[in-house]
Parts: structure tokens; C-alpha cells; sequence
């Protein structure tokens, strides 16, 4: 999971709607967000307080899967930006756009100038999230090693930092957990999102608890665990269906129809595949082909 960057500090109308919309992000709760951050675009008074909402509208857009929408306008921002804290927030929202892209090299570009930025301005609040980005594009690339060493440097940050942290931790003990899973460190990834979870359901975070509950599904669904797998699977999808979070409900159709293949359940199988082939009507015979492979040789839950 990307952990949000942080919003920026203004006054006035602005600040209600900036503080209203950061309430609703951290909970998960988009359509809120987005509606509270477009209130404080239509307040804004100056240029630096429209580019401050329009990044707070792309951070709204990304979590939603808007990857496109989440980019627009930021490197105009960037270019003219004379404010460390709005250069560092352009930055980090066009890393986290391009690797939900694929484009890992570029992404990896805009997180190094996002740090600069970070270390310039001197706060753990904007240090530790880049290190969590980075990590989510080595992870994409599947360099795991340097991955784990990138979110455990952001876990350490966020543990040595006064005031209450468990929302940056939940994400990071849940990015861990995941990434010890496709090490092949199963029991101590399970041990991770465990901690995550109880995070996640003590603060509220719907878009973390979600996240927990399919990585769950996953690493029983390894373990040959199948009715574990399926009860986590099916409370992961609840969540994301109800958010929505659209890409926790595919990729829980998906490892469900898996499920259902193992286990002979051709209700379960046929139910999450054709999901599928209704996410994805470019794709023929998407149905077809899931069902005559192994969808854990392909998946990536982090996109």
C-alpha cells in the first residue's frame, strides 16, 4: 500500500476543507475526500493554494485507481513550484502515478527528487512515506531485498516518532508482511499483517484492513490453507466492493476463482471468473484461460 504523503498546512477555508479531506482519506472513505479537496480548490485564493488542492485531488484520484487523472497538471507544478513542501508533494503523486503505470524507472526518477525535497524540508512525515514508495516500486520490480530494507527504514522512522503513528504502521507492517510472503517467509509475512490488521481495525483504515484481509487470502491460498483462504478472501472483497477499492475487488476475484479451481467449487470458480470477464470484455475468453492455469504463477497485488 502507498502511504499518503501528508497533506500541507493552510488556514482559513482552505484548511477546513483540507482537514475534512484528509479525515476522509485516512478512513478510507474517496468520494468524501475528493468532494472536500474540490471545496478547497474553489477557495483557493492564490496560485500555491491551487496547486496544494489539485495535489490533494491527484493523492484522492490514485487511491481510487484514477492513474492518469491522479498525474494531471503535477509537473507544471512541479516546474514552477518555489515551495519545498509543494515540490516534494508533486513529486511523490507522479512517482506514485507512473509506477502504478509500469513505468518503474521514471517512477523511481520523480521518489528521488521527491526525497531531495523531503530531506530539504527536514520532516520525518514526508522522509518515511518516500522510503515506502520506494519500496513499492523495488517490490514491483521484484528486487524483494532492497524492498524490505526500504519499508523497514520507514517502519523505524515512524516507531522513533512521537504522537500516534499506526496508520503510517499499518501500512508499512502490511507492505512487509506482503513482501515476506513472495520471499517465501510466509509464517513471519502472516505474523506482519496480523500486526497490520489490528492496526488498521483500531484506527479504522477500510483501505489497509482490505489490503490485510487479500494478502491473508494469498498466503493461505499458498499454504494450502483453502477455507481460510476463501473466509478472507470473501471479507476482503465485502470491503473493497463497499469502499470501492476496484483494485483489491479484482485481484480478490481472481485469487476466489483460484480457490474455487482447487477446491473443486465450480460455483465459487465460475462466480469470481466471470466477474472477471465483465471487468474485462477486451480480453475474450479471459473466463476460459483462468481456468486452465494457475493464477498464482501471475497475480501482483501491488499495481
Amino acid at each position: 500500500m502507498a502511504e499518503l504523503s501528508g497533506d500541507i498546512a493552510v488556514s482559513g477555508d482552505e484548511r477546513r476543507w483540507n482537514d475534512l479531506g484528509a479525515a476522509a482519506l485516512l478512513r478510507g472513505d474517496f468520494p468524501a475526500a475528493l468532494a472536500a479537496y474540490e471545496q478547497a480548490r474553489a477557495a483557493a485564493v492564490d496560485r500555491p493554494a491551487a496547486d496544494r488542492a489539485d495535489i490533494n485531488l491527484a493523492t484522492v484520484r490514485l487511491q481510487m485507481g484514477d492513474v492518469k487523472g491522479g498525474e494531471e497538471g503535477l509537473r507544471e507544478i512541479l516546474l514552477r513550484a518555489g515551495d519545498a513542501r509543494i515540490a516534494f508533494h508533486a513529486a511523490y503523486n507522479l512517482a506514485s502515478s507512473l509506477r502504478k503505470q509500469g513505468r518503474y524507472e521514471r517512477a523511481l526518477t520523480y521518489a528521488r527528487r521527491a526525497m531531495e525535497r523531503a530531506r530539504a524540508v527536514g520532516s520525518t512525515d514526508l522522509v518515511a512515506p518516500v522510503h515506502n514508495l520506494l519500496g513499492n516500486v523495488l517490490l514491483n520490480q521484484n528486487y524483494l531485498d532492497e524492498a524490505l530494507a526500504e519499508y523497514e527504514t520507514a517502519l523505524s522512522l515512524r516507531e522513533r516518532q512521537p504522537g500516534d503513528t499506526r496508520f503510517s504502521r499499518a501500512i508499512l507492517e502490511e507492505n512487509i508482511g506482503y513482501c515476506l510472503i513472495l520471499k517465501k517467509q510466509c509464517a513471519a509475512g502472516i505474523e506482519r499483517l496480523r500486526t497490520a490488521l489490528r492496526l488498521a481495525e483500531e484506527i479504522g483504515d477500510r483501505r489497509c484492513r482490505a489490503e490485510c484481509l487479500q494478502d491473508l487470502c494469498y498466503a493461505d491460498l499458498l499454504g494450502g490453507r483453502y477455507d481460510d483462504a476463501i473466509a478472507a478472501g470473501e471479507h476482503a472483497l465485502e470491503e473493497a466492493v463497499s469502499a470501492p477499492f476496484t483494485d483489491i475487488e479484482e485481484n480478490c476475484h481472481y485469487l476466489l476463482g483460484e480457490l474455487g479451481t482447487r477446491t473443486g467449487r465450480a460455483t465459487l470458480r465460475d462466480r469470481h471468473f466471470e466477474a472477471l470477464q465483465k471487468l474485462h470484455p477486451e480480453v475474450p475468453f479471459l473466463r476460459e484461460f483462468l481456468c486452465t492455469v494457475d493464477v498464482t504463477d501471475f497475480i501482483t497485488l501491488k499495481r
